[in-house]
């Protein structure tokens, strides 16, 4: 029997959290000089500071996207962001670097230590063209701003979390690389005991793998090579023994602008455990959600199995009931042992997630390597979901069952 291992786990949380998948600590990864710009010419100016035609650059260093413009003699700038997609409402983002002189702009996960603000600024961007302008001013502003740029760019995804933990610290996975084809050399120096397949989202959203070398043994290292051939994000990913992911970095080649960050809907969770006709609607939904992503790269439509939901649902519930969350219970029961007990002798892939809705579970197991492996696997047929409340709060403990 073939036994696919993942797991999922996003924050108890009421509002919206950006993916941070199995990272328990935030540590810097390796950064390469800024690339990447926008540019487009501005209108002249009769004030001798407006630096005519500035151009905006950008780039990712420390889990950061940095917006960069020349220097001129302007002390203060605001870059303005503008988004107009079909279907939805305009979004007027104005920036406003706070240091006088300073000619960059730079977004992270908490405003000080140079982080100017947080992603919280950006959740109304969608992928997708936006305009842009740059504007000089005085230190209060007193006159009109000149625009002394402005041009169009492309929104691209980001992925906003720590690439390494603090046990776990990997070399080589530059965040930033201009040109494609790029080659990534990784070491990678383990805090526990990895499996030795490193799984890589690519930017046309299917997934990769390729065998690392080395002592894949708590406090050991493991090294591979990997290169990059098409233009956006990848997300490489190191799992513990038990499916947890714990290495999840992004790099970017010749990427658009990574200011849409990933994000993990919250939601109101569970105060009880589904009725059967909340299981019903959340079964399908989570279908409809697969079953999207798999159109995309014109694979196969899953249908619901009952065996496979039984099995789920039986995973689920005794997560909740035993508060606990991983593929193999307290009591030694894992994937397979649960098949057996069903009935279920053909393949079989687990994924599992913790998150106050569907829609957060379902984009949280995406946004991981692994578990978009299972969601896009080419020899499933069918699949079974369960869903139950958490034991110890509201989170609903999500389990997916994928078989041949």
């Amino acid at each position: 029997m073939r036994v696919h291992l993942n797991t999922a786990c996003t924050p108890k949380a009421t509002t919206a959290q950006w993916l941070m998948l199995g990272l328990l600590s935030a540590s810097a990864c390796a950064a390469t000089a800024p690339s990447g710009t926008g540019a487009g010419a501005s209108d002249a100016s009769s004030d001798g500071k407006a630096a005519v035609g500035a151009t905006l650059s950008y780039s990712v260093e420390n889990s950061r996207t940095i917006l960069q413009w020349p220097e001129d003699e302007w002390p203060f700038h605001c870059v303005r962001l503008s988004q107009q997609l079909s279907g939805q409402a305009k979004v007027d983002i104005p920036l406003c670097n706070k240091i006088e002189g300073r000619n960059k702009i730079v977004v992270g996960n908490a405003v000080g230590a140079g982080v100017d603000f947080t992603w919280d600024a950006f959740k109304a961007l969608r992928v997708g063209p936006i305009s842009w302008s740059l504007q000089g001013g005085d230190k209060f502003w007193g006159v009109t701003p000149k625009d002394v740029g402005k041009g169009t760019a492309t929104v691209g995804p980001h992925f906003g979390g720590p690439c390494q933990t603090a046990t776990t610290k990997a070399t080589g996975l530059d965040e930033w690389h201009f040109t494609a084809p790029a080659t990534l050399d990784v070491t990678v120096a383990l805090g526990e005991a990895a499996q030795n397949s490193v799984a890589i989202i690519k930017p046309d959203i299917l997934v990769d793998h390729v065998t690392a070398s080395g002592n894949a043994g708590k406090g050991g290292t493991i090294k591979f090579k990997y290169t990059m051939t098409q233009k956006g994000m990848y997300i490489f990913e190191v799992n513990n023994t038990g499916g947890g992911a714990i290495l999840n970095c992004a790099v970017y080649v010749s990427a658009d602008l990574p200011l849409a960050p990933v994000e993990v809907g919250g939601g109101a969770g569970l105060a009880t455990n589904p009725s059967e006709a909340q299981l019903t609607k959340f079964r399908q939904k989570l279908l409809d959600l697969t079953n999207g992503e798999r159109a995309k790269v014109n694979l196969g439509m899953l249908a619901l199995d009952d065996t496979l939901n039984k099995i789920a649902q039986y995973h689920s519930e005794d997560m909740g009931a035993n508060k606990y969350f991983a593929h193999v219970s307290p009591s030694g029961e894992g994937p397979g042992d649960r098949a057996k007990k069903f009935g279920w002798t053909k393949g079989i892939g687990e994924n599992i997630a913790s998150n106050l809705s569907v829609e957060g579970a379902h984009n949280g197991l995406f946004w991981s390597a692994g578990h978009r492996a299972n969601i896009l696997g080419s020899g499933y047929k069918v699949v079974g979901f369960g869903i139950a409340k958490d034991g110890g709060g509201s989170n609903m403990l999500v389990t997916e069952n994928f078989g041949d």
